[in-house]
């Protein structure tokens, strides 16, 4: 990891801690000073910043409780046993379909929104395959999140690009693209494995 992307760390994790005391702050006293904090958390975060940075990429106004997100993805498999993956328009890495959870909407009905919506697949859920820590696999993100994989299999719909994809293919477990997080790798690993397992979901 490269010092300012540990700074940068650090600022999300400042302001955080911030945004929680401001939330409870019973004084003008306290409430100065986690003003204050958060002022050079922000200061040091924007001196962090590259010039490749986007407005879509994480940043402090989206911060609130220091606590971890929560995310849903999918593995959907087809049956010839290829899986869909989506190429994100934000990094341009190959990964399994997903995002963070709605609030108010069930984890599998996430993770099938996320599918249909970033690749033009409808599929069934087939079982929760795991809950992962992205932090756990060395993760670059600004944020923790706790992501619940879930294997399905594809029931219909055409592969399509979307707002967050660039790019959709229906790929053999043993032919990943390279570029591929160690964390999106475990979860089809694990995805693959439990295809030996009955369905947990019918």
């Amino acid at each position: 990891m490269r010092p300012s992307e540990q700074l940068r760390f650090w600022a999300h994790e400042l302001a955080a801690i911030a945004r929680d005391g401001l939330e409870f702050a019973a004084n003008d006293y306290d409430r100065d000073r986690y003003e204050r904090t958060r002022d050079v958390a922000e200061g040091i975060a924007a001196l962090t910043i590259d010039a490749a940075f986007t407005p879509e990429r994480p940043y402090l106004p989206d911060l609130w409780m220091a606590s971890p997100k929560v995310g849903c993805s999918v593995a959907a498999f087809d049956d010839d046993g290829r899986v869909v993956l989506i190429k994100r328009a934000d990094n341009g890495r190959w990964a399994l379909p997903g995002g963070v959870a709605e609030v108010g909407a069930t984890p599998t009905a996430n993770a099938l929104r996320e599918l249909r919506e970033e690749t033009g697949f409808d599929a069934r859920i087939e079982r929760l395959i795991g809950v992962y820590d992205n932090k756990h696999f060395a993760s670059v993100a600004a944020y923790q999140f706790y992501i619940c994989c879930f294997r399905g299999r594809i029931t219909g719909g055409e592969p399509r690009a979307s707002v967050e994809t660039t790019d959709v293919a229906l790929v053999r477990p043993d032919e990943l693209p390279a570029d591929m997080s160690e964390l999106q790798r475990a979860m089809l690993a694990d995805a693959v494995a439990a295809a030996e397992r009955a369905p947990a979901y019918q």
